[in-house]
């Protein structure tokens, strides 16, 4: 029952003329979802997300599914070493060089020292250590917590052990877009035993006011060419709408030059060498006033982002630069 009703979520709220929108129509799609499942390993949100119900199989050959998503997971990235581009402590602790921001992990700290840090910042994230897709995330202004809600919250954030950080300032040109979210550049690289090689970038952008600039919980993703870092092409989210400005600010999106472009991708190119047995990671880069700032690394980096946004599958693409990596992920 969770399958069929996430079918006609999808069915019924992706804005494309192809869906008919009728039960019937849905039935013959869900047929075809069958098939195209056991032909290409693809999820419910593969099928609508990349538009599968409109496609011949060649073309769906492309795209990089969920079945062929676990396969470069498995030729790139050592499960036992999964947790350091997982848990947030050890990002923050092992890309410390690349943050350019102050945090602390509230489960192995003591009150005082929380008390501390809120009074050096005006402003804080807070984030599960061991959380994904945004979730948990939120932003607090300290000046206007009351001194029995810092104890409450001390309390809570150690228990669930949550992260705190510093909240960074974005450069002018990424923050207009949407100022209440840190809207990063998401850069997909493989780590091959020759070099690093760029998969993807986009710059991904949060809506509705929200503080998360998360594809799968609201936010919109654009393109970057990756040899210019100017946006080229509108802005898209999940359900296939497509936006030119952002729909809030109404600020722009294609033609946004990302500040920092090459200083960024040098960046990137050292990040991918500090835990050698992840080779596949989705960096996700907030641009400052004084340059970029690492936020995360994503072991296992969304696809839909990157697919979505560029309108064509990459899984040629992976399977051609996976050849050149060992048999050994070190």
């Amino acid at each position: 029952m969770k399958i069929l009703k996430k079918f006609r979520e999808f069915y019924y709220t992706v804005e494309d003329d192809i869906l008919g929108k009728n039960d019937f129509h849905c039935f013959l799609l869900m047929i075809d979802y069958f098939f195209c499942f056991l032909l290409h390993g693809c999820s419910i949100t593969n099928y609508f997300v990349y538009g599968f119900y409109a496609m011949r199989n060649n073309e769906k050959s492309k795209y990089v599914t969920l079945r062929r998503q676990r396969w470069i997971y498995s030729k790139c990235n050592d499960p036992g070493s999964s947790h350091l581009l997982r848990d947030k402590d050890y990002i923050n602790k092992n890309f410390k060089d690349f943050l350019n921001r102050d945090w602390i992990d509230v489960s192995v700290t003591s009150y005082e020292d929380f008390l501390e840090f809120l009074a050096s910042h005006k402003e804080v994230f807070y984030k599960p250590i061991e959380g994904t897709e945004g979730k948990g995330l939120g932003i607090i202004e300290v000046s206007s917590l009351p001194e029995s809600k810092k104890e409450e919250l001390y309390q809570e954030w150690k228990t669930e052990r949550y992260l705190l950080e510093e909240k960074l300032d974005q450069h002018q040109v990424i923050k207009s877009i949407h100022p209440s979210s840190v809207n990063t550049i998401r850069i997909t690289t493989i780590r091959t035993d020759k070099r690093t090689e760029i998969m993807s970038t986009v710059l991904r952008i949060g809506r509705f006011g929200d503080v998360n600039d998360n594809y799968t919980t609201g936010g919109i993703v654009a393109a970057i060419d990756r040899d210019t870092g100017i946006v080229k092409v509108p802005a898209i989210d999940k359900w296939h709408r497509s936006f030119h400005v952002h729909p809030e600010t109404q600020v722009a999106i294609v033609g946004t030059k990302i500040p920092f472009w090459k200083e960024t991708l040098a960046m990137v190119d050292q990040l991918s060498q500090v835990v050698p047995k992840i080779r596949y990671t989705g960096w996700d880069i907030a641009i400052t006033p004084n340059g970029p700032a690492l936020i995360e690394g994503n072991y296992q980096g969304n696809f839909h982002v990157q697919q979505h946004s560029e309108h064509r599958g990459l899984y040629y693409r992976y399977k051609e630069v996976i050849k050149d990596i060992g048999e050994n992920y070190g």
